[in-house]
């Protein structure tokens, strides 16, 4: 029972300082969206301050980014359009799922520059890296050695995450392209880009 009065402190925090920024969340109201008693103290029984709310909030999203790259080994599948399809859906998935803490970044990053920092790195470095390496292993090696595979990751990556903001922040579908169609292209230029056929 604990665990999920943690979380749910966490959920509804994330939420509101999303909403209306961490200076103007206050306790109290992160207490009451809770299903606490404001002004009780409640969420001190979780958490030491709000600042380290907003700590373990960054933290439970680096360790899902962790559980992810540990599957990443099931990623093969002999396909590389499957694969990198997976890659594409995976990543507006993961995105979606830090959809709030992505908005605090946005809002409130200069506040938690060594927080933010190091989420940045956990969450965005750490999956440009893989992809890098990735890319470069699965591209034929005829030609391999003139691509630069960390360009191409942060083209491509730059790509969902601009894509993912447009139509989960802003809610404009970019010239009216759905999701599937999206990936589909993203697959297919990626492919041609690192030298594969479609």
């Amino acid at each position: 029972m604990a665990d999920s009065t943690r979380d749910r402190i966490l959920n509804v925090a994330l939420r509101l300082f999303a909403e209306h920024g961490y200076a103007g969340t206050s306790v109290a109201s992160i207490e009451e969206a809770a299903g606490l008693s404001p002004h009780s103290g409640a969420l001190y029984t979780h958490f030491g301050s709000k600042q380290q709310l907003m700590g373990a909030a960054v933290e439970r999203a680096i360790q899902t980014a962790m559980a992810g790259f540990a599957l990443a080994p099931m990623l093969s599948l002999g396909n590389l359009e499957a694969e990198l399809t997976l890659v594409a859906r995976g990543s507006l998935v993961l995105m979606a799922s830090w959809r709030d803490l992505i908005r605090v970044m946005a809002k409130d990053g200069d506040r938690f520059p060594k927080v933010m920092a190091d989420a940045r790195d956990s969450l965005f470095g750490r999956s440009r890296q893989f992809l890098a390496k990735w890319l470069e292993d699965k591209a034929p090696e005829e030609d391999s050695v003139d691509r630069d595979f960390e360009a191409i990751t942060a083209i491509w990556l730059g790509a969902i995450e601009n894509y993912w903001i447009a139509t989960s922040i802003h809610d404009d579908r970019p010239l009216g392209i759905d999701e599937d169609r999206f990936v589909q292209q993203w697959v297919h230029t990626l492919m041609t880009a690192i030298g594969a056929r479609p």
